[in-house]
């Protein structure tokens, strides 16, 4: 290999993250310590001389060991972090996600890639896909929709309801959200005058076009649209109330992030009282039974009837 190609392999390497030892690059290229050395000159002379281009970036030296300064790249807690949550997440298929941890790997910038090759390879093993929920053009979808939310125009969607029957909608998109293992389009149909927020599961759409046709949001506006989901449980729509119960569990914080418009208005040693206003639909009672007998509703009454008609149908099947 030529000196130029030399500098620019060296350069590619250190930008990726790696740490280069004067004697392993020696080994490698088959050159005696003193070339090393002056292509080491070369490249702190580049970055020195193109700060409008590279910023602060440093070429430096530490027992032996070159390696650049810069912090665009993971640090191994932010790696660790972001490869839990995405196998935490189930939104993908199995090989889709190792394909994109496989990405993250080769953009890493620190020495321990073979620990993190090994953690993800076991955490892997025991991975439980979410089904179908990453289809083929998943990623693509997501950037599409993206793109055409921030057009502000409206697009035409065929969509398999959960019945599987295939209905088409002309929709003033709002946001794409990502929710219990799958992403959604929130959108108000352009056909009704209530902006009622929907969801859309992405994996349920069939077909989208974008139309050449402005969006109307209304007073409201988007992006006061786009917080829908901050008072919906499980991805259920419905009529937007307020709730109140009392909570006897051991983890206060585990509540306020089901319901995160909840607020405590009393609390003592054994309990806790709460307000949340919530879009009441059959996801709402859903994530209330999921307590258990910790959470006891007290109002409205109608909410306190559907879970004890739930409750009578339940303690049926065990009778």
């Amino acid at each position: 290999m030529d000196k130029k190609n030399r500098i620019l392999a060296i350069l590619y390497r250190l930008l990726t993250g790696e740490h280069i030892s004067q004697k392993d690059l020696v080994s490698e290229y088959g050159v005696e310590e003193r070339s090393i050395r002056r292509d080491i000159a070369v490249l702190r002379q580049f970055l020195s001389e193109n700060r409008e281009r590279v910023g602060d970036l440093e070429l430096l030296r530490k027992n032996e060991v070159y390696y650049l300064n810069h912090t665009d790249l993971l640090s191994p807690d932010e790696l660790l972090f972001v490869i839990k949550i995405l196998i935490g997440s189930r939104v993908m298929d199995k090989t889709k996600l190792q394909k994109l941890l496989e990405k993250l790997m080769r953009g890493y910038g620190c020495q321990d890639r073979g620990f993190f090759t090994n953690l993800f390879k076991d955490d892997m093993k025991l991975y439980p896909s979410a089904g179908d929920s990453g289809s083929a053009d998943l990623f693509e979808r997501v950037w599409k929709l993206e793109g055409m939310i921030r057009r502000g125009n409206v697009i035409r969607i065929s969509y398999e309801r959960l019945d599987n029957e295939l209905v088409d909608r002309e929709l003033y998109p709002v946001t794409v959200v990502f929710s219990e293992y799958y992403f959604y389009l929130l959108a108000c149909r352009a056909d009704k005058d209530d902006m009622l927020v929907i969801y859309y599961r992405l994996d349920r759409i069939k077909s989208m076009k974008e139309l050449d046709q402005k969006a109307y949001f209304g007073t409201n506006g988007r992006y006061d649209l786009s917080d829908a989901k901050r008072y919906s449980q499980n991805m259920f729509m419905g009529k937007r109330i307020s709730i109140r119960f009392v909570y006897t569990g051991p983890s206060i914080e585990a509540i306020l992030d089901k319901f995160p418009t909840a607020k405590i208005v009393r609390r003592d040693e054994e309990e806790a009282e709460l307000t949340a206003v919530v879009e009441y639909s059959r996801g709402t009672i859903m994530e209330l039974l999921s307590q258990g007998s910790w959470i006891r509703v007290l109002k409205p009454d109608n909410v306190v009837e559907d879970i004890q008609n739930e409750l009578r149908i339940m303690k049926s099947y065990y009778m």
